[in-house]
C-alpha cells in the first residue's frame, strides 16, 4: 500500500517572491530584446533567460504538488527539481524525528550547495552546521521532519501535520 503525505505549500510571501523574480526575469528579457547587440549574443542571452525562467516557473508550479510517498519497497521524495526515489531500506524510517531548526543549531542549513533559497523556502542540497549533507524542502523551520538515510545525507521536509506524518513513518517498520 502506497502512503502519501503532501509537503507544506509555499507561504504567500514566498509565492510573491517567486512571482517577483519571474517578473524581473521578464523585464531583463525585454531589455535584452531592445538593446542593440550582435545576434549571436542576443540568441545566447535569450536562451539563458528562457532556461532560467522555465526553471523558476517549474519550481513554482511543482511546489504545489510536492509530496513524500512510500511503501514497503521505495520512498519517493517528489519536489521541484530535486526529486529522489530511494529503496525503503536506504531510509531509517524509525530514526525519523521532528526538529525545530531555530533551536537545533547543528541541523540549520549553513551552505546551499545546489538549490533555491528564497524567503520562506529552502529547496535542494545544503550543508548543515554539523557538516552533514541534506536534501531540503523546507518552508517552515519550526517543525521539520528529518529523515536519516543510510547514505551520506538526511532528507528534511516541512509538512502541515508533522506529528501525524512521523507516526505514519514509524508504523512502517
Amino acid at each position: 500500500m502506497m502512503h502519501t503525505i503532501p509537503l507544506s505549500t509555499l507561504s504567500t510571501t514566498t509565492q510573491y517572491s517567486l512571482v517577483g523574480l519571474l517578473i524581473g526575469l521578464l523585464l531583463i528579457t525585454v531589455i535584452v530584446l531592445i538593446k542593440p547587440m550582435p545576434k549571436n549574443a542576443k540568441y545566447a542571452a535569450m536562451g539563458i533567460m528562457l532556461a532560467v525562467f522555465s526553471m523558476f516557473t517549474l519550481t513554482l508550479y511543482q511546489s504545489f504538488h510536492s509530496q513524500l510517498q512510500w511503501d514497503q519497497t521505495v520512498v519517493d521524495f517528489k519536489v521541484p527539481l530535486y526529486s529522489q526515489t530511494l529503496p525503503t531500506s536506504d531510509i531509517d524510517l524509525q530514526g525519523a524525528f521532528i526538529a525545530d531548526l531555530s533551536v537545533e543549531q547543528g541541523l540549520q542549513p549553513k551552505w546551499r550547495n545546489n538549490g533555491v533559497g528564497l524567503p520562506g523556502y529552502s529547496l535542494g542540497w545544503f550543508t548543515l552546521n554539523n557538516d552533514q549533507k541534506a536534501l531540503l524542502s523546507v518552508t517552515e523551520s519550526k517543525q521539520v521532519i528529518v529523515l536519516p538515510t543510510h547514505q551520506d545525507y538526511v532528507i528534511m521536509v516541512s509538512v502541515d501535520q508533522p506529528r501525524q506524518m512521523l507516526a505514519e513513518l514509524h508504523q512502517q517498520q
